[in-house]
């Protein structure tokens, strides 16, 4: 489905053009916002607005990574929306492409960005818009509020992590969310890094299709990219820390488990050679015929242990 709005900044008015009315709005002082949600519809009426073929090209690849492209004709940049699902982010690319006198949005999946832009354009343009610039800036607010519930929701699943080892439920934790989680992380900050270098680019590179006008709010929101990812990267290193601080405790854990079973067998290593030796029972050892025999072998072993565990506590081995 393809929508179109066509913005007069003069007469505060906004219009739905048909697809193929867009150039004779623009050609009339307009300023039109295209929406295609698929990119396969996408070709035609870029083509129509003299968007290259490469461009068009790589809108239909549709390869999930954030790029800012320059082209004759218009700026391509793609940004990366966020969602957590059950412990997994997922990445939606949205294309955007700015040209003479248009903006244009290009999904395959739902954006939840636009959505919200769906929802309040109409007030903005009525309250504050002076030109097309004022699309660009919504996208990028309602972008970095997205990336930043998507952080609320990592954050929350660090500190459960935290709560779960706390309880003693660290496998769970190796075998479960910290995997997806630990990579969740890093796609986000590589989102939120690239959403950064793209808004950078609009914000200070001069370019006949933003205005002079929208490049300081846009500059502005590079800072909350840039804290965002700073975030993402201080819960990433917290994640680490907890899992290495697991890692750590189970290997003292079975540190102490070794130490214990390596006392045992020294305790029982002297007994084994003593039963194996007397075990034989050939007819000319001594001890067999003793009257005593078996009460001395006895006494032989007490001593022994007695003096194992002595020393054991003495050089302090546990």
């Amino acid at each position: 489905m393809t929508t179109i709005i066509a913005f007069d900044f003069n007469a505060k008015t906004i219009t739905s053009p048909p697809p193929d009315g867009i150039q004779a709005v623009i050609d009339a002082g307009n300023y039109c916002w295209i929406d295609m949600d698929r990119t396969s519809d996408a070709a035609a009426i870029l083509d129509a607005l003299d968007v290259g073929p490469d461009t068009i090209e790589r809108i239909a690849k549709d390869l999930i990574q954030g790029q800012f492209i320059m082209a004759q004709n218009c700026i391509h940049f793609t940004l990366l929306e966020t969602q957590l699902d059950s412990n997994i982010l997922r990445l939606n690319t949205l294309h955007v492409v700015v040209g003479d006198g248009y903006l244009a949005t290009i999904h395959n999946q739902p954006s939840a960005v636009l959505a919200h832009l769906r929802e309040t354009y109409e007030e903005d343009f009525s309250a504050n818009a002076v030109s097309g610039g004022f699309l660009l800036f919504e996208i990028a607010d309602y972008l970095i509020g997205e990336y930043r519930a998507t952080l609320t929701k990592i954050s929350q699943l660090v500190e459960t992590i935290q709560k779960q080892l706390l309880e003693n439920d660290g496998d769970k934790i190796l075998t479960g969310a910290s995997t997806e989680l630990t990579r969740s992380l890093l796609d986000y900050r590589n989102a939120v890094i690239s959403a950064r270098e793209t808004i950078y680019e609009l914000a200070t590179r001069r370019h006949p299709y933003v205005s002079e006008t929208t490049q300081p709010y846009l500059d502005r929101q590079t800072i909350s990219l840039e804290r965002l990812a700073g975030d993402a990267a201080t819960e990433r290193a917290v994640l680490s820390e907890v899992l290495n601080l697991y890692m750590g405790i189970v290997s003292h854990r079975t540190n102490r488990v070794v130490d214990r079973l390596t006392i045992v067998s020294l305790i029982f290593l002297p007994l084994n050679f003593l039963a194996a030796v007397y075990g034989m029972n050939f007819e000319f050892m001594p001890e067999i015929h003793w009257k005593h025999g078996y009460l001395l072998f006895w006494g032989v072993v007490s001593l022994l242990v007695t003096t194992l565990i002595l020393l054991i506590r003495y050089r302090r081995w546990v």
